[in-house]
């Protein structure tokens, strides 16, 4: 009897202490959840990054629309005005008597300039926002490019014989080029005929294509590859990286016309 009583105290505390006492995890257990920790922060650290990544070139491709947009606004804008006559409020001016519409074009890699005059009223200004004080001042517009700063630039003069352009001031920073087809008309018809980098005569000149190419401000946007310039070639992404979009656009000289084409 007392040997019976002997085995239940014995087991009892045995099993009153296992039942207790925590157990731990085998290697293999171990080995099994730390992978399984690692493969989950693999995954969760390439979803981060690549969604990073995305954010970043959507935010730039957002910025490069706003560049492009602006200048081929404040750009165009003059084009649109080139050759604008002020009526006076007595008398007639048949015409403009300043060179509407002028410019250079750049050989190689060098951007093209285009200067545009027209006679400015009361509440205009030229692009380096000199205001207008007497209602027929002709204005003059002269964009160009900074290439080692990669900006666009403007020169604006107000005297009634605008002198010789000159840089002028930034208008935009991160822009690399300006490229510039001319729109003829060689039969008098009020429609192109064809575009010429430079016409023979400017006085057919009836539209202007513009082109601006924009960079990012940030570098290490894209990986290497090509982009398109604004002659349509393909050109190798440059060691900085940076996004690059030609942006296009052409305007017509509405005092040249007697409807928009």
């Amino acid at each position: 009897m007392t040997s019976i009583n002997s085995l239940q105290t014995y087991f009892n505390k045995t099993v009153i202490n296992n039942m207790h006492m925590p157990r731990g995890f085998s290697l293999v257990e171990l080995m099994v959840a730390m992978t399984i920790g690692l493969v989950l922060l693999l995954v969760i650290g390439t979803v981060f990054v690549s969604s990073r990544q995305t954010f970043n070139e959507q935010e730039n491709q957002a910025r490069l629309q706003e560049s492009g947009r602006f200048a081929l606004e404040v750009i165009g804008r003059s084009v649109k005005q080139a050759g604008h006559v002020e009526i006076p409020f007595s008398g007639f001016k048949a015409e403009f008597e300043g060179t509407a519409i002028n410019g250079a074009n750049g050989s190689g890699s060098t951007a093209d300039t285009i200067t545009l005059q027209f006679e400015g009223t009361l509440g205009d200004s030229d692009c380096e926002t000199t205001a207008v004080t007497v209602a027929g001042q002709v204005i003059q517009n002269h964009f160009s490019i900074d290439a080692t700063n990669a900006e666009l630039q403007c020169d604006g003069n107000l005297p009634n014989v605008p002198g010789v352009p000159s840089t002028g001031r930034a208008l935009l920073s991160n822009v690399e080029d300006l490229q510039i087809l001319y729109g003829i008309d060689t039969d008098a018809n009020q429609s192109v005929d064809q575009y010429v980098d430079l016409p023979g005569d400017w006085e057919q000149v009836i539209t202007a294509r513009i082109c601006v190419l924009v960079r990012s401000e940030k570098t290490n946007i894209v990986i290497a590859g090509n982009y398109l310039d604004c002659n349509g070639n393909s050109v190798a992404i440059p060691a900085d990286r940076r996004l690059r979009r030609p942006f296009t656009a052409t305007f017509n000289l509405r005092n040249r016309i007697n409807s928009m084409l």
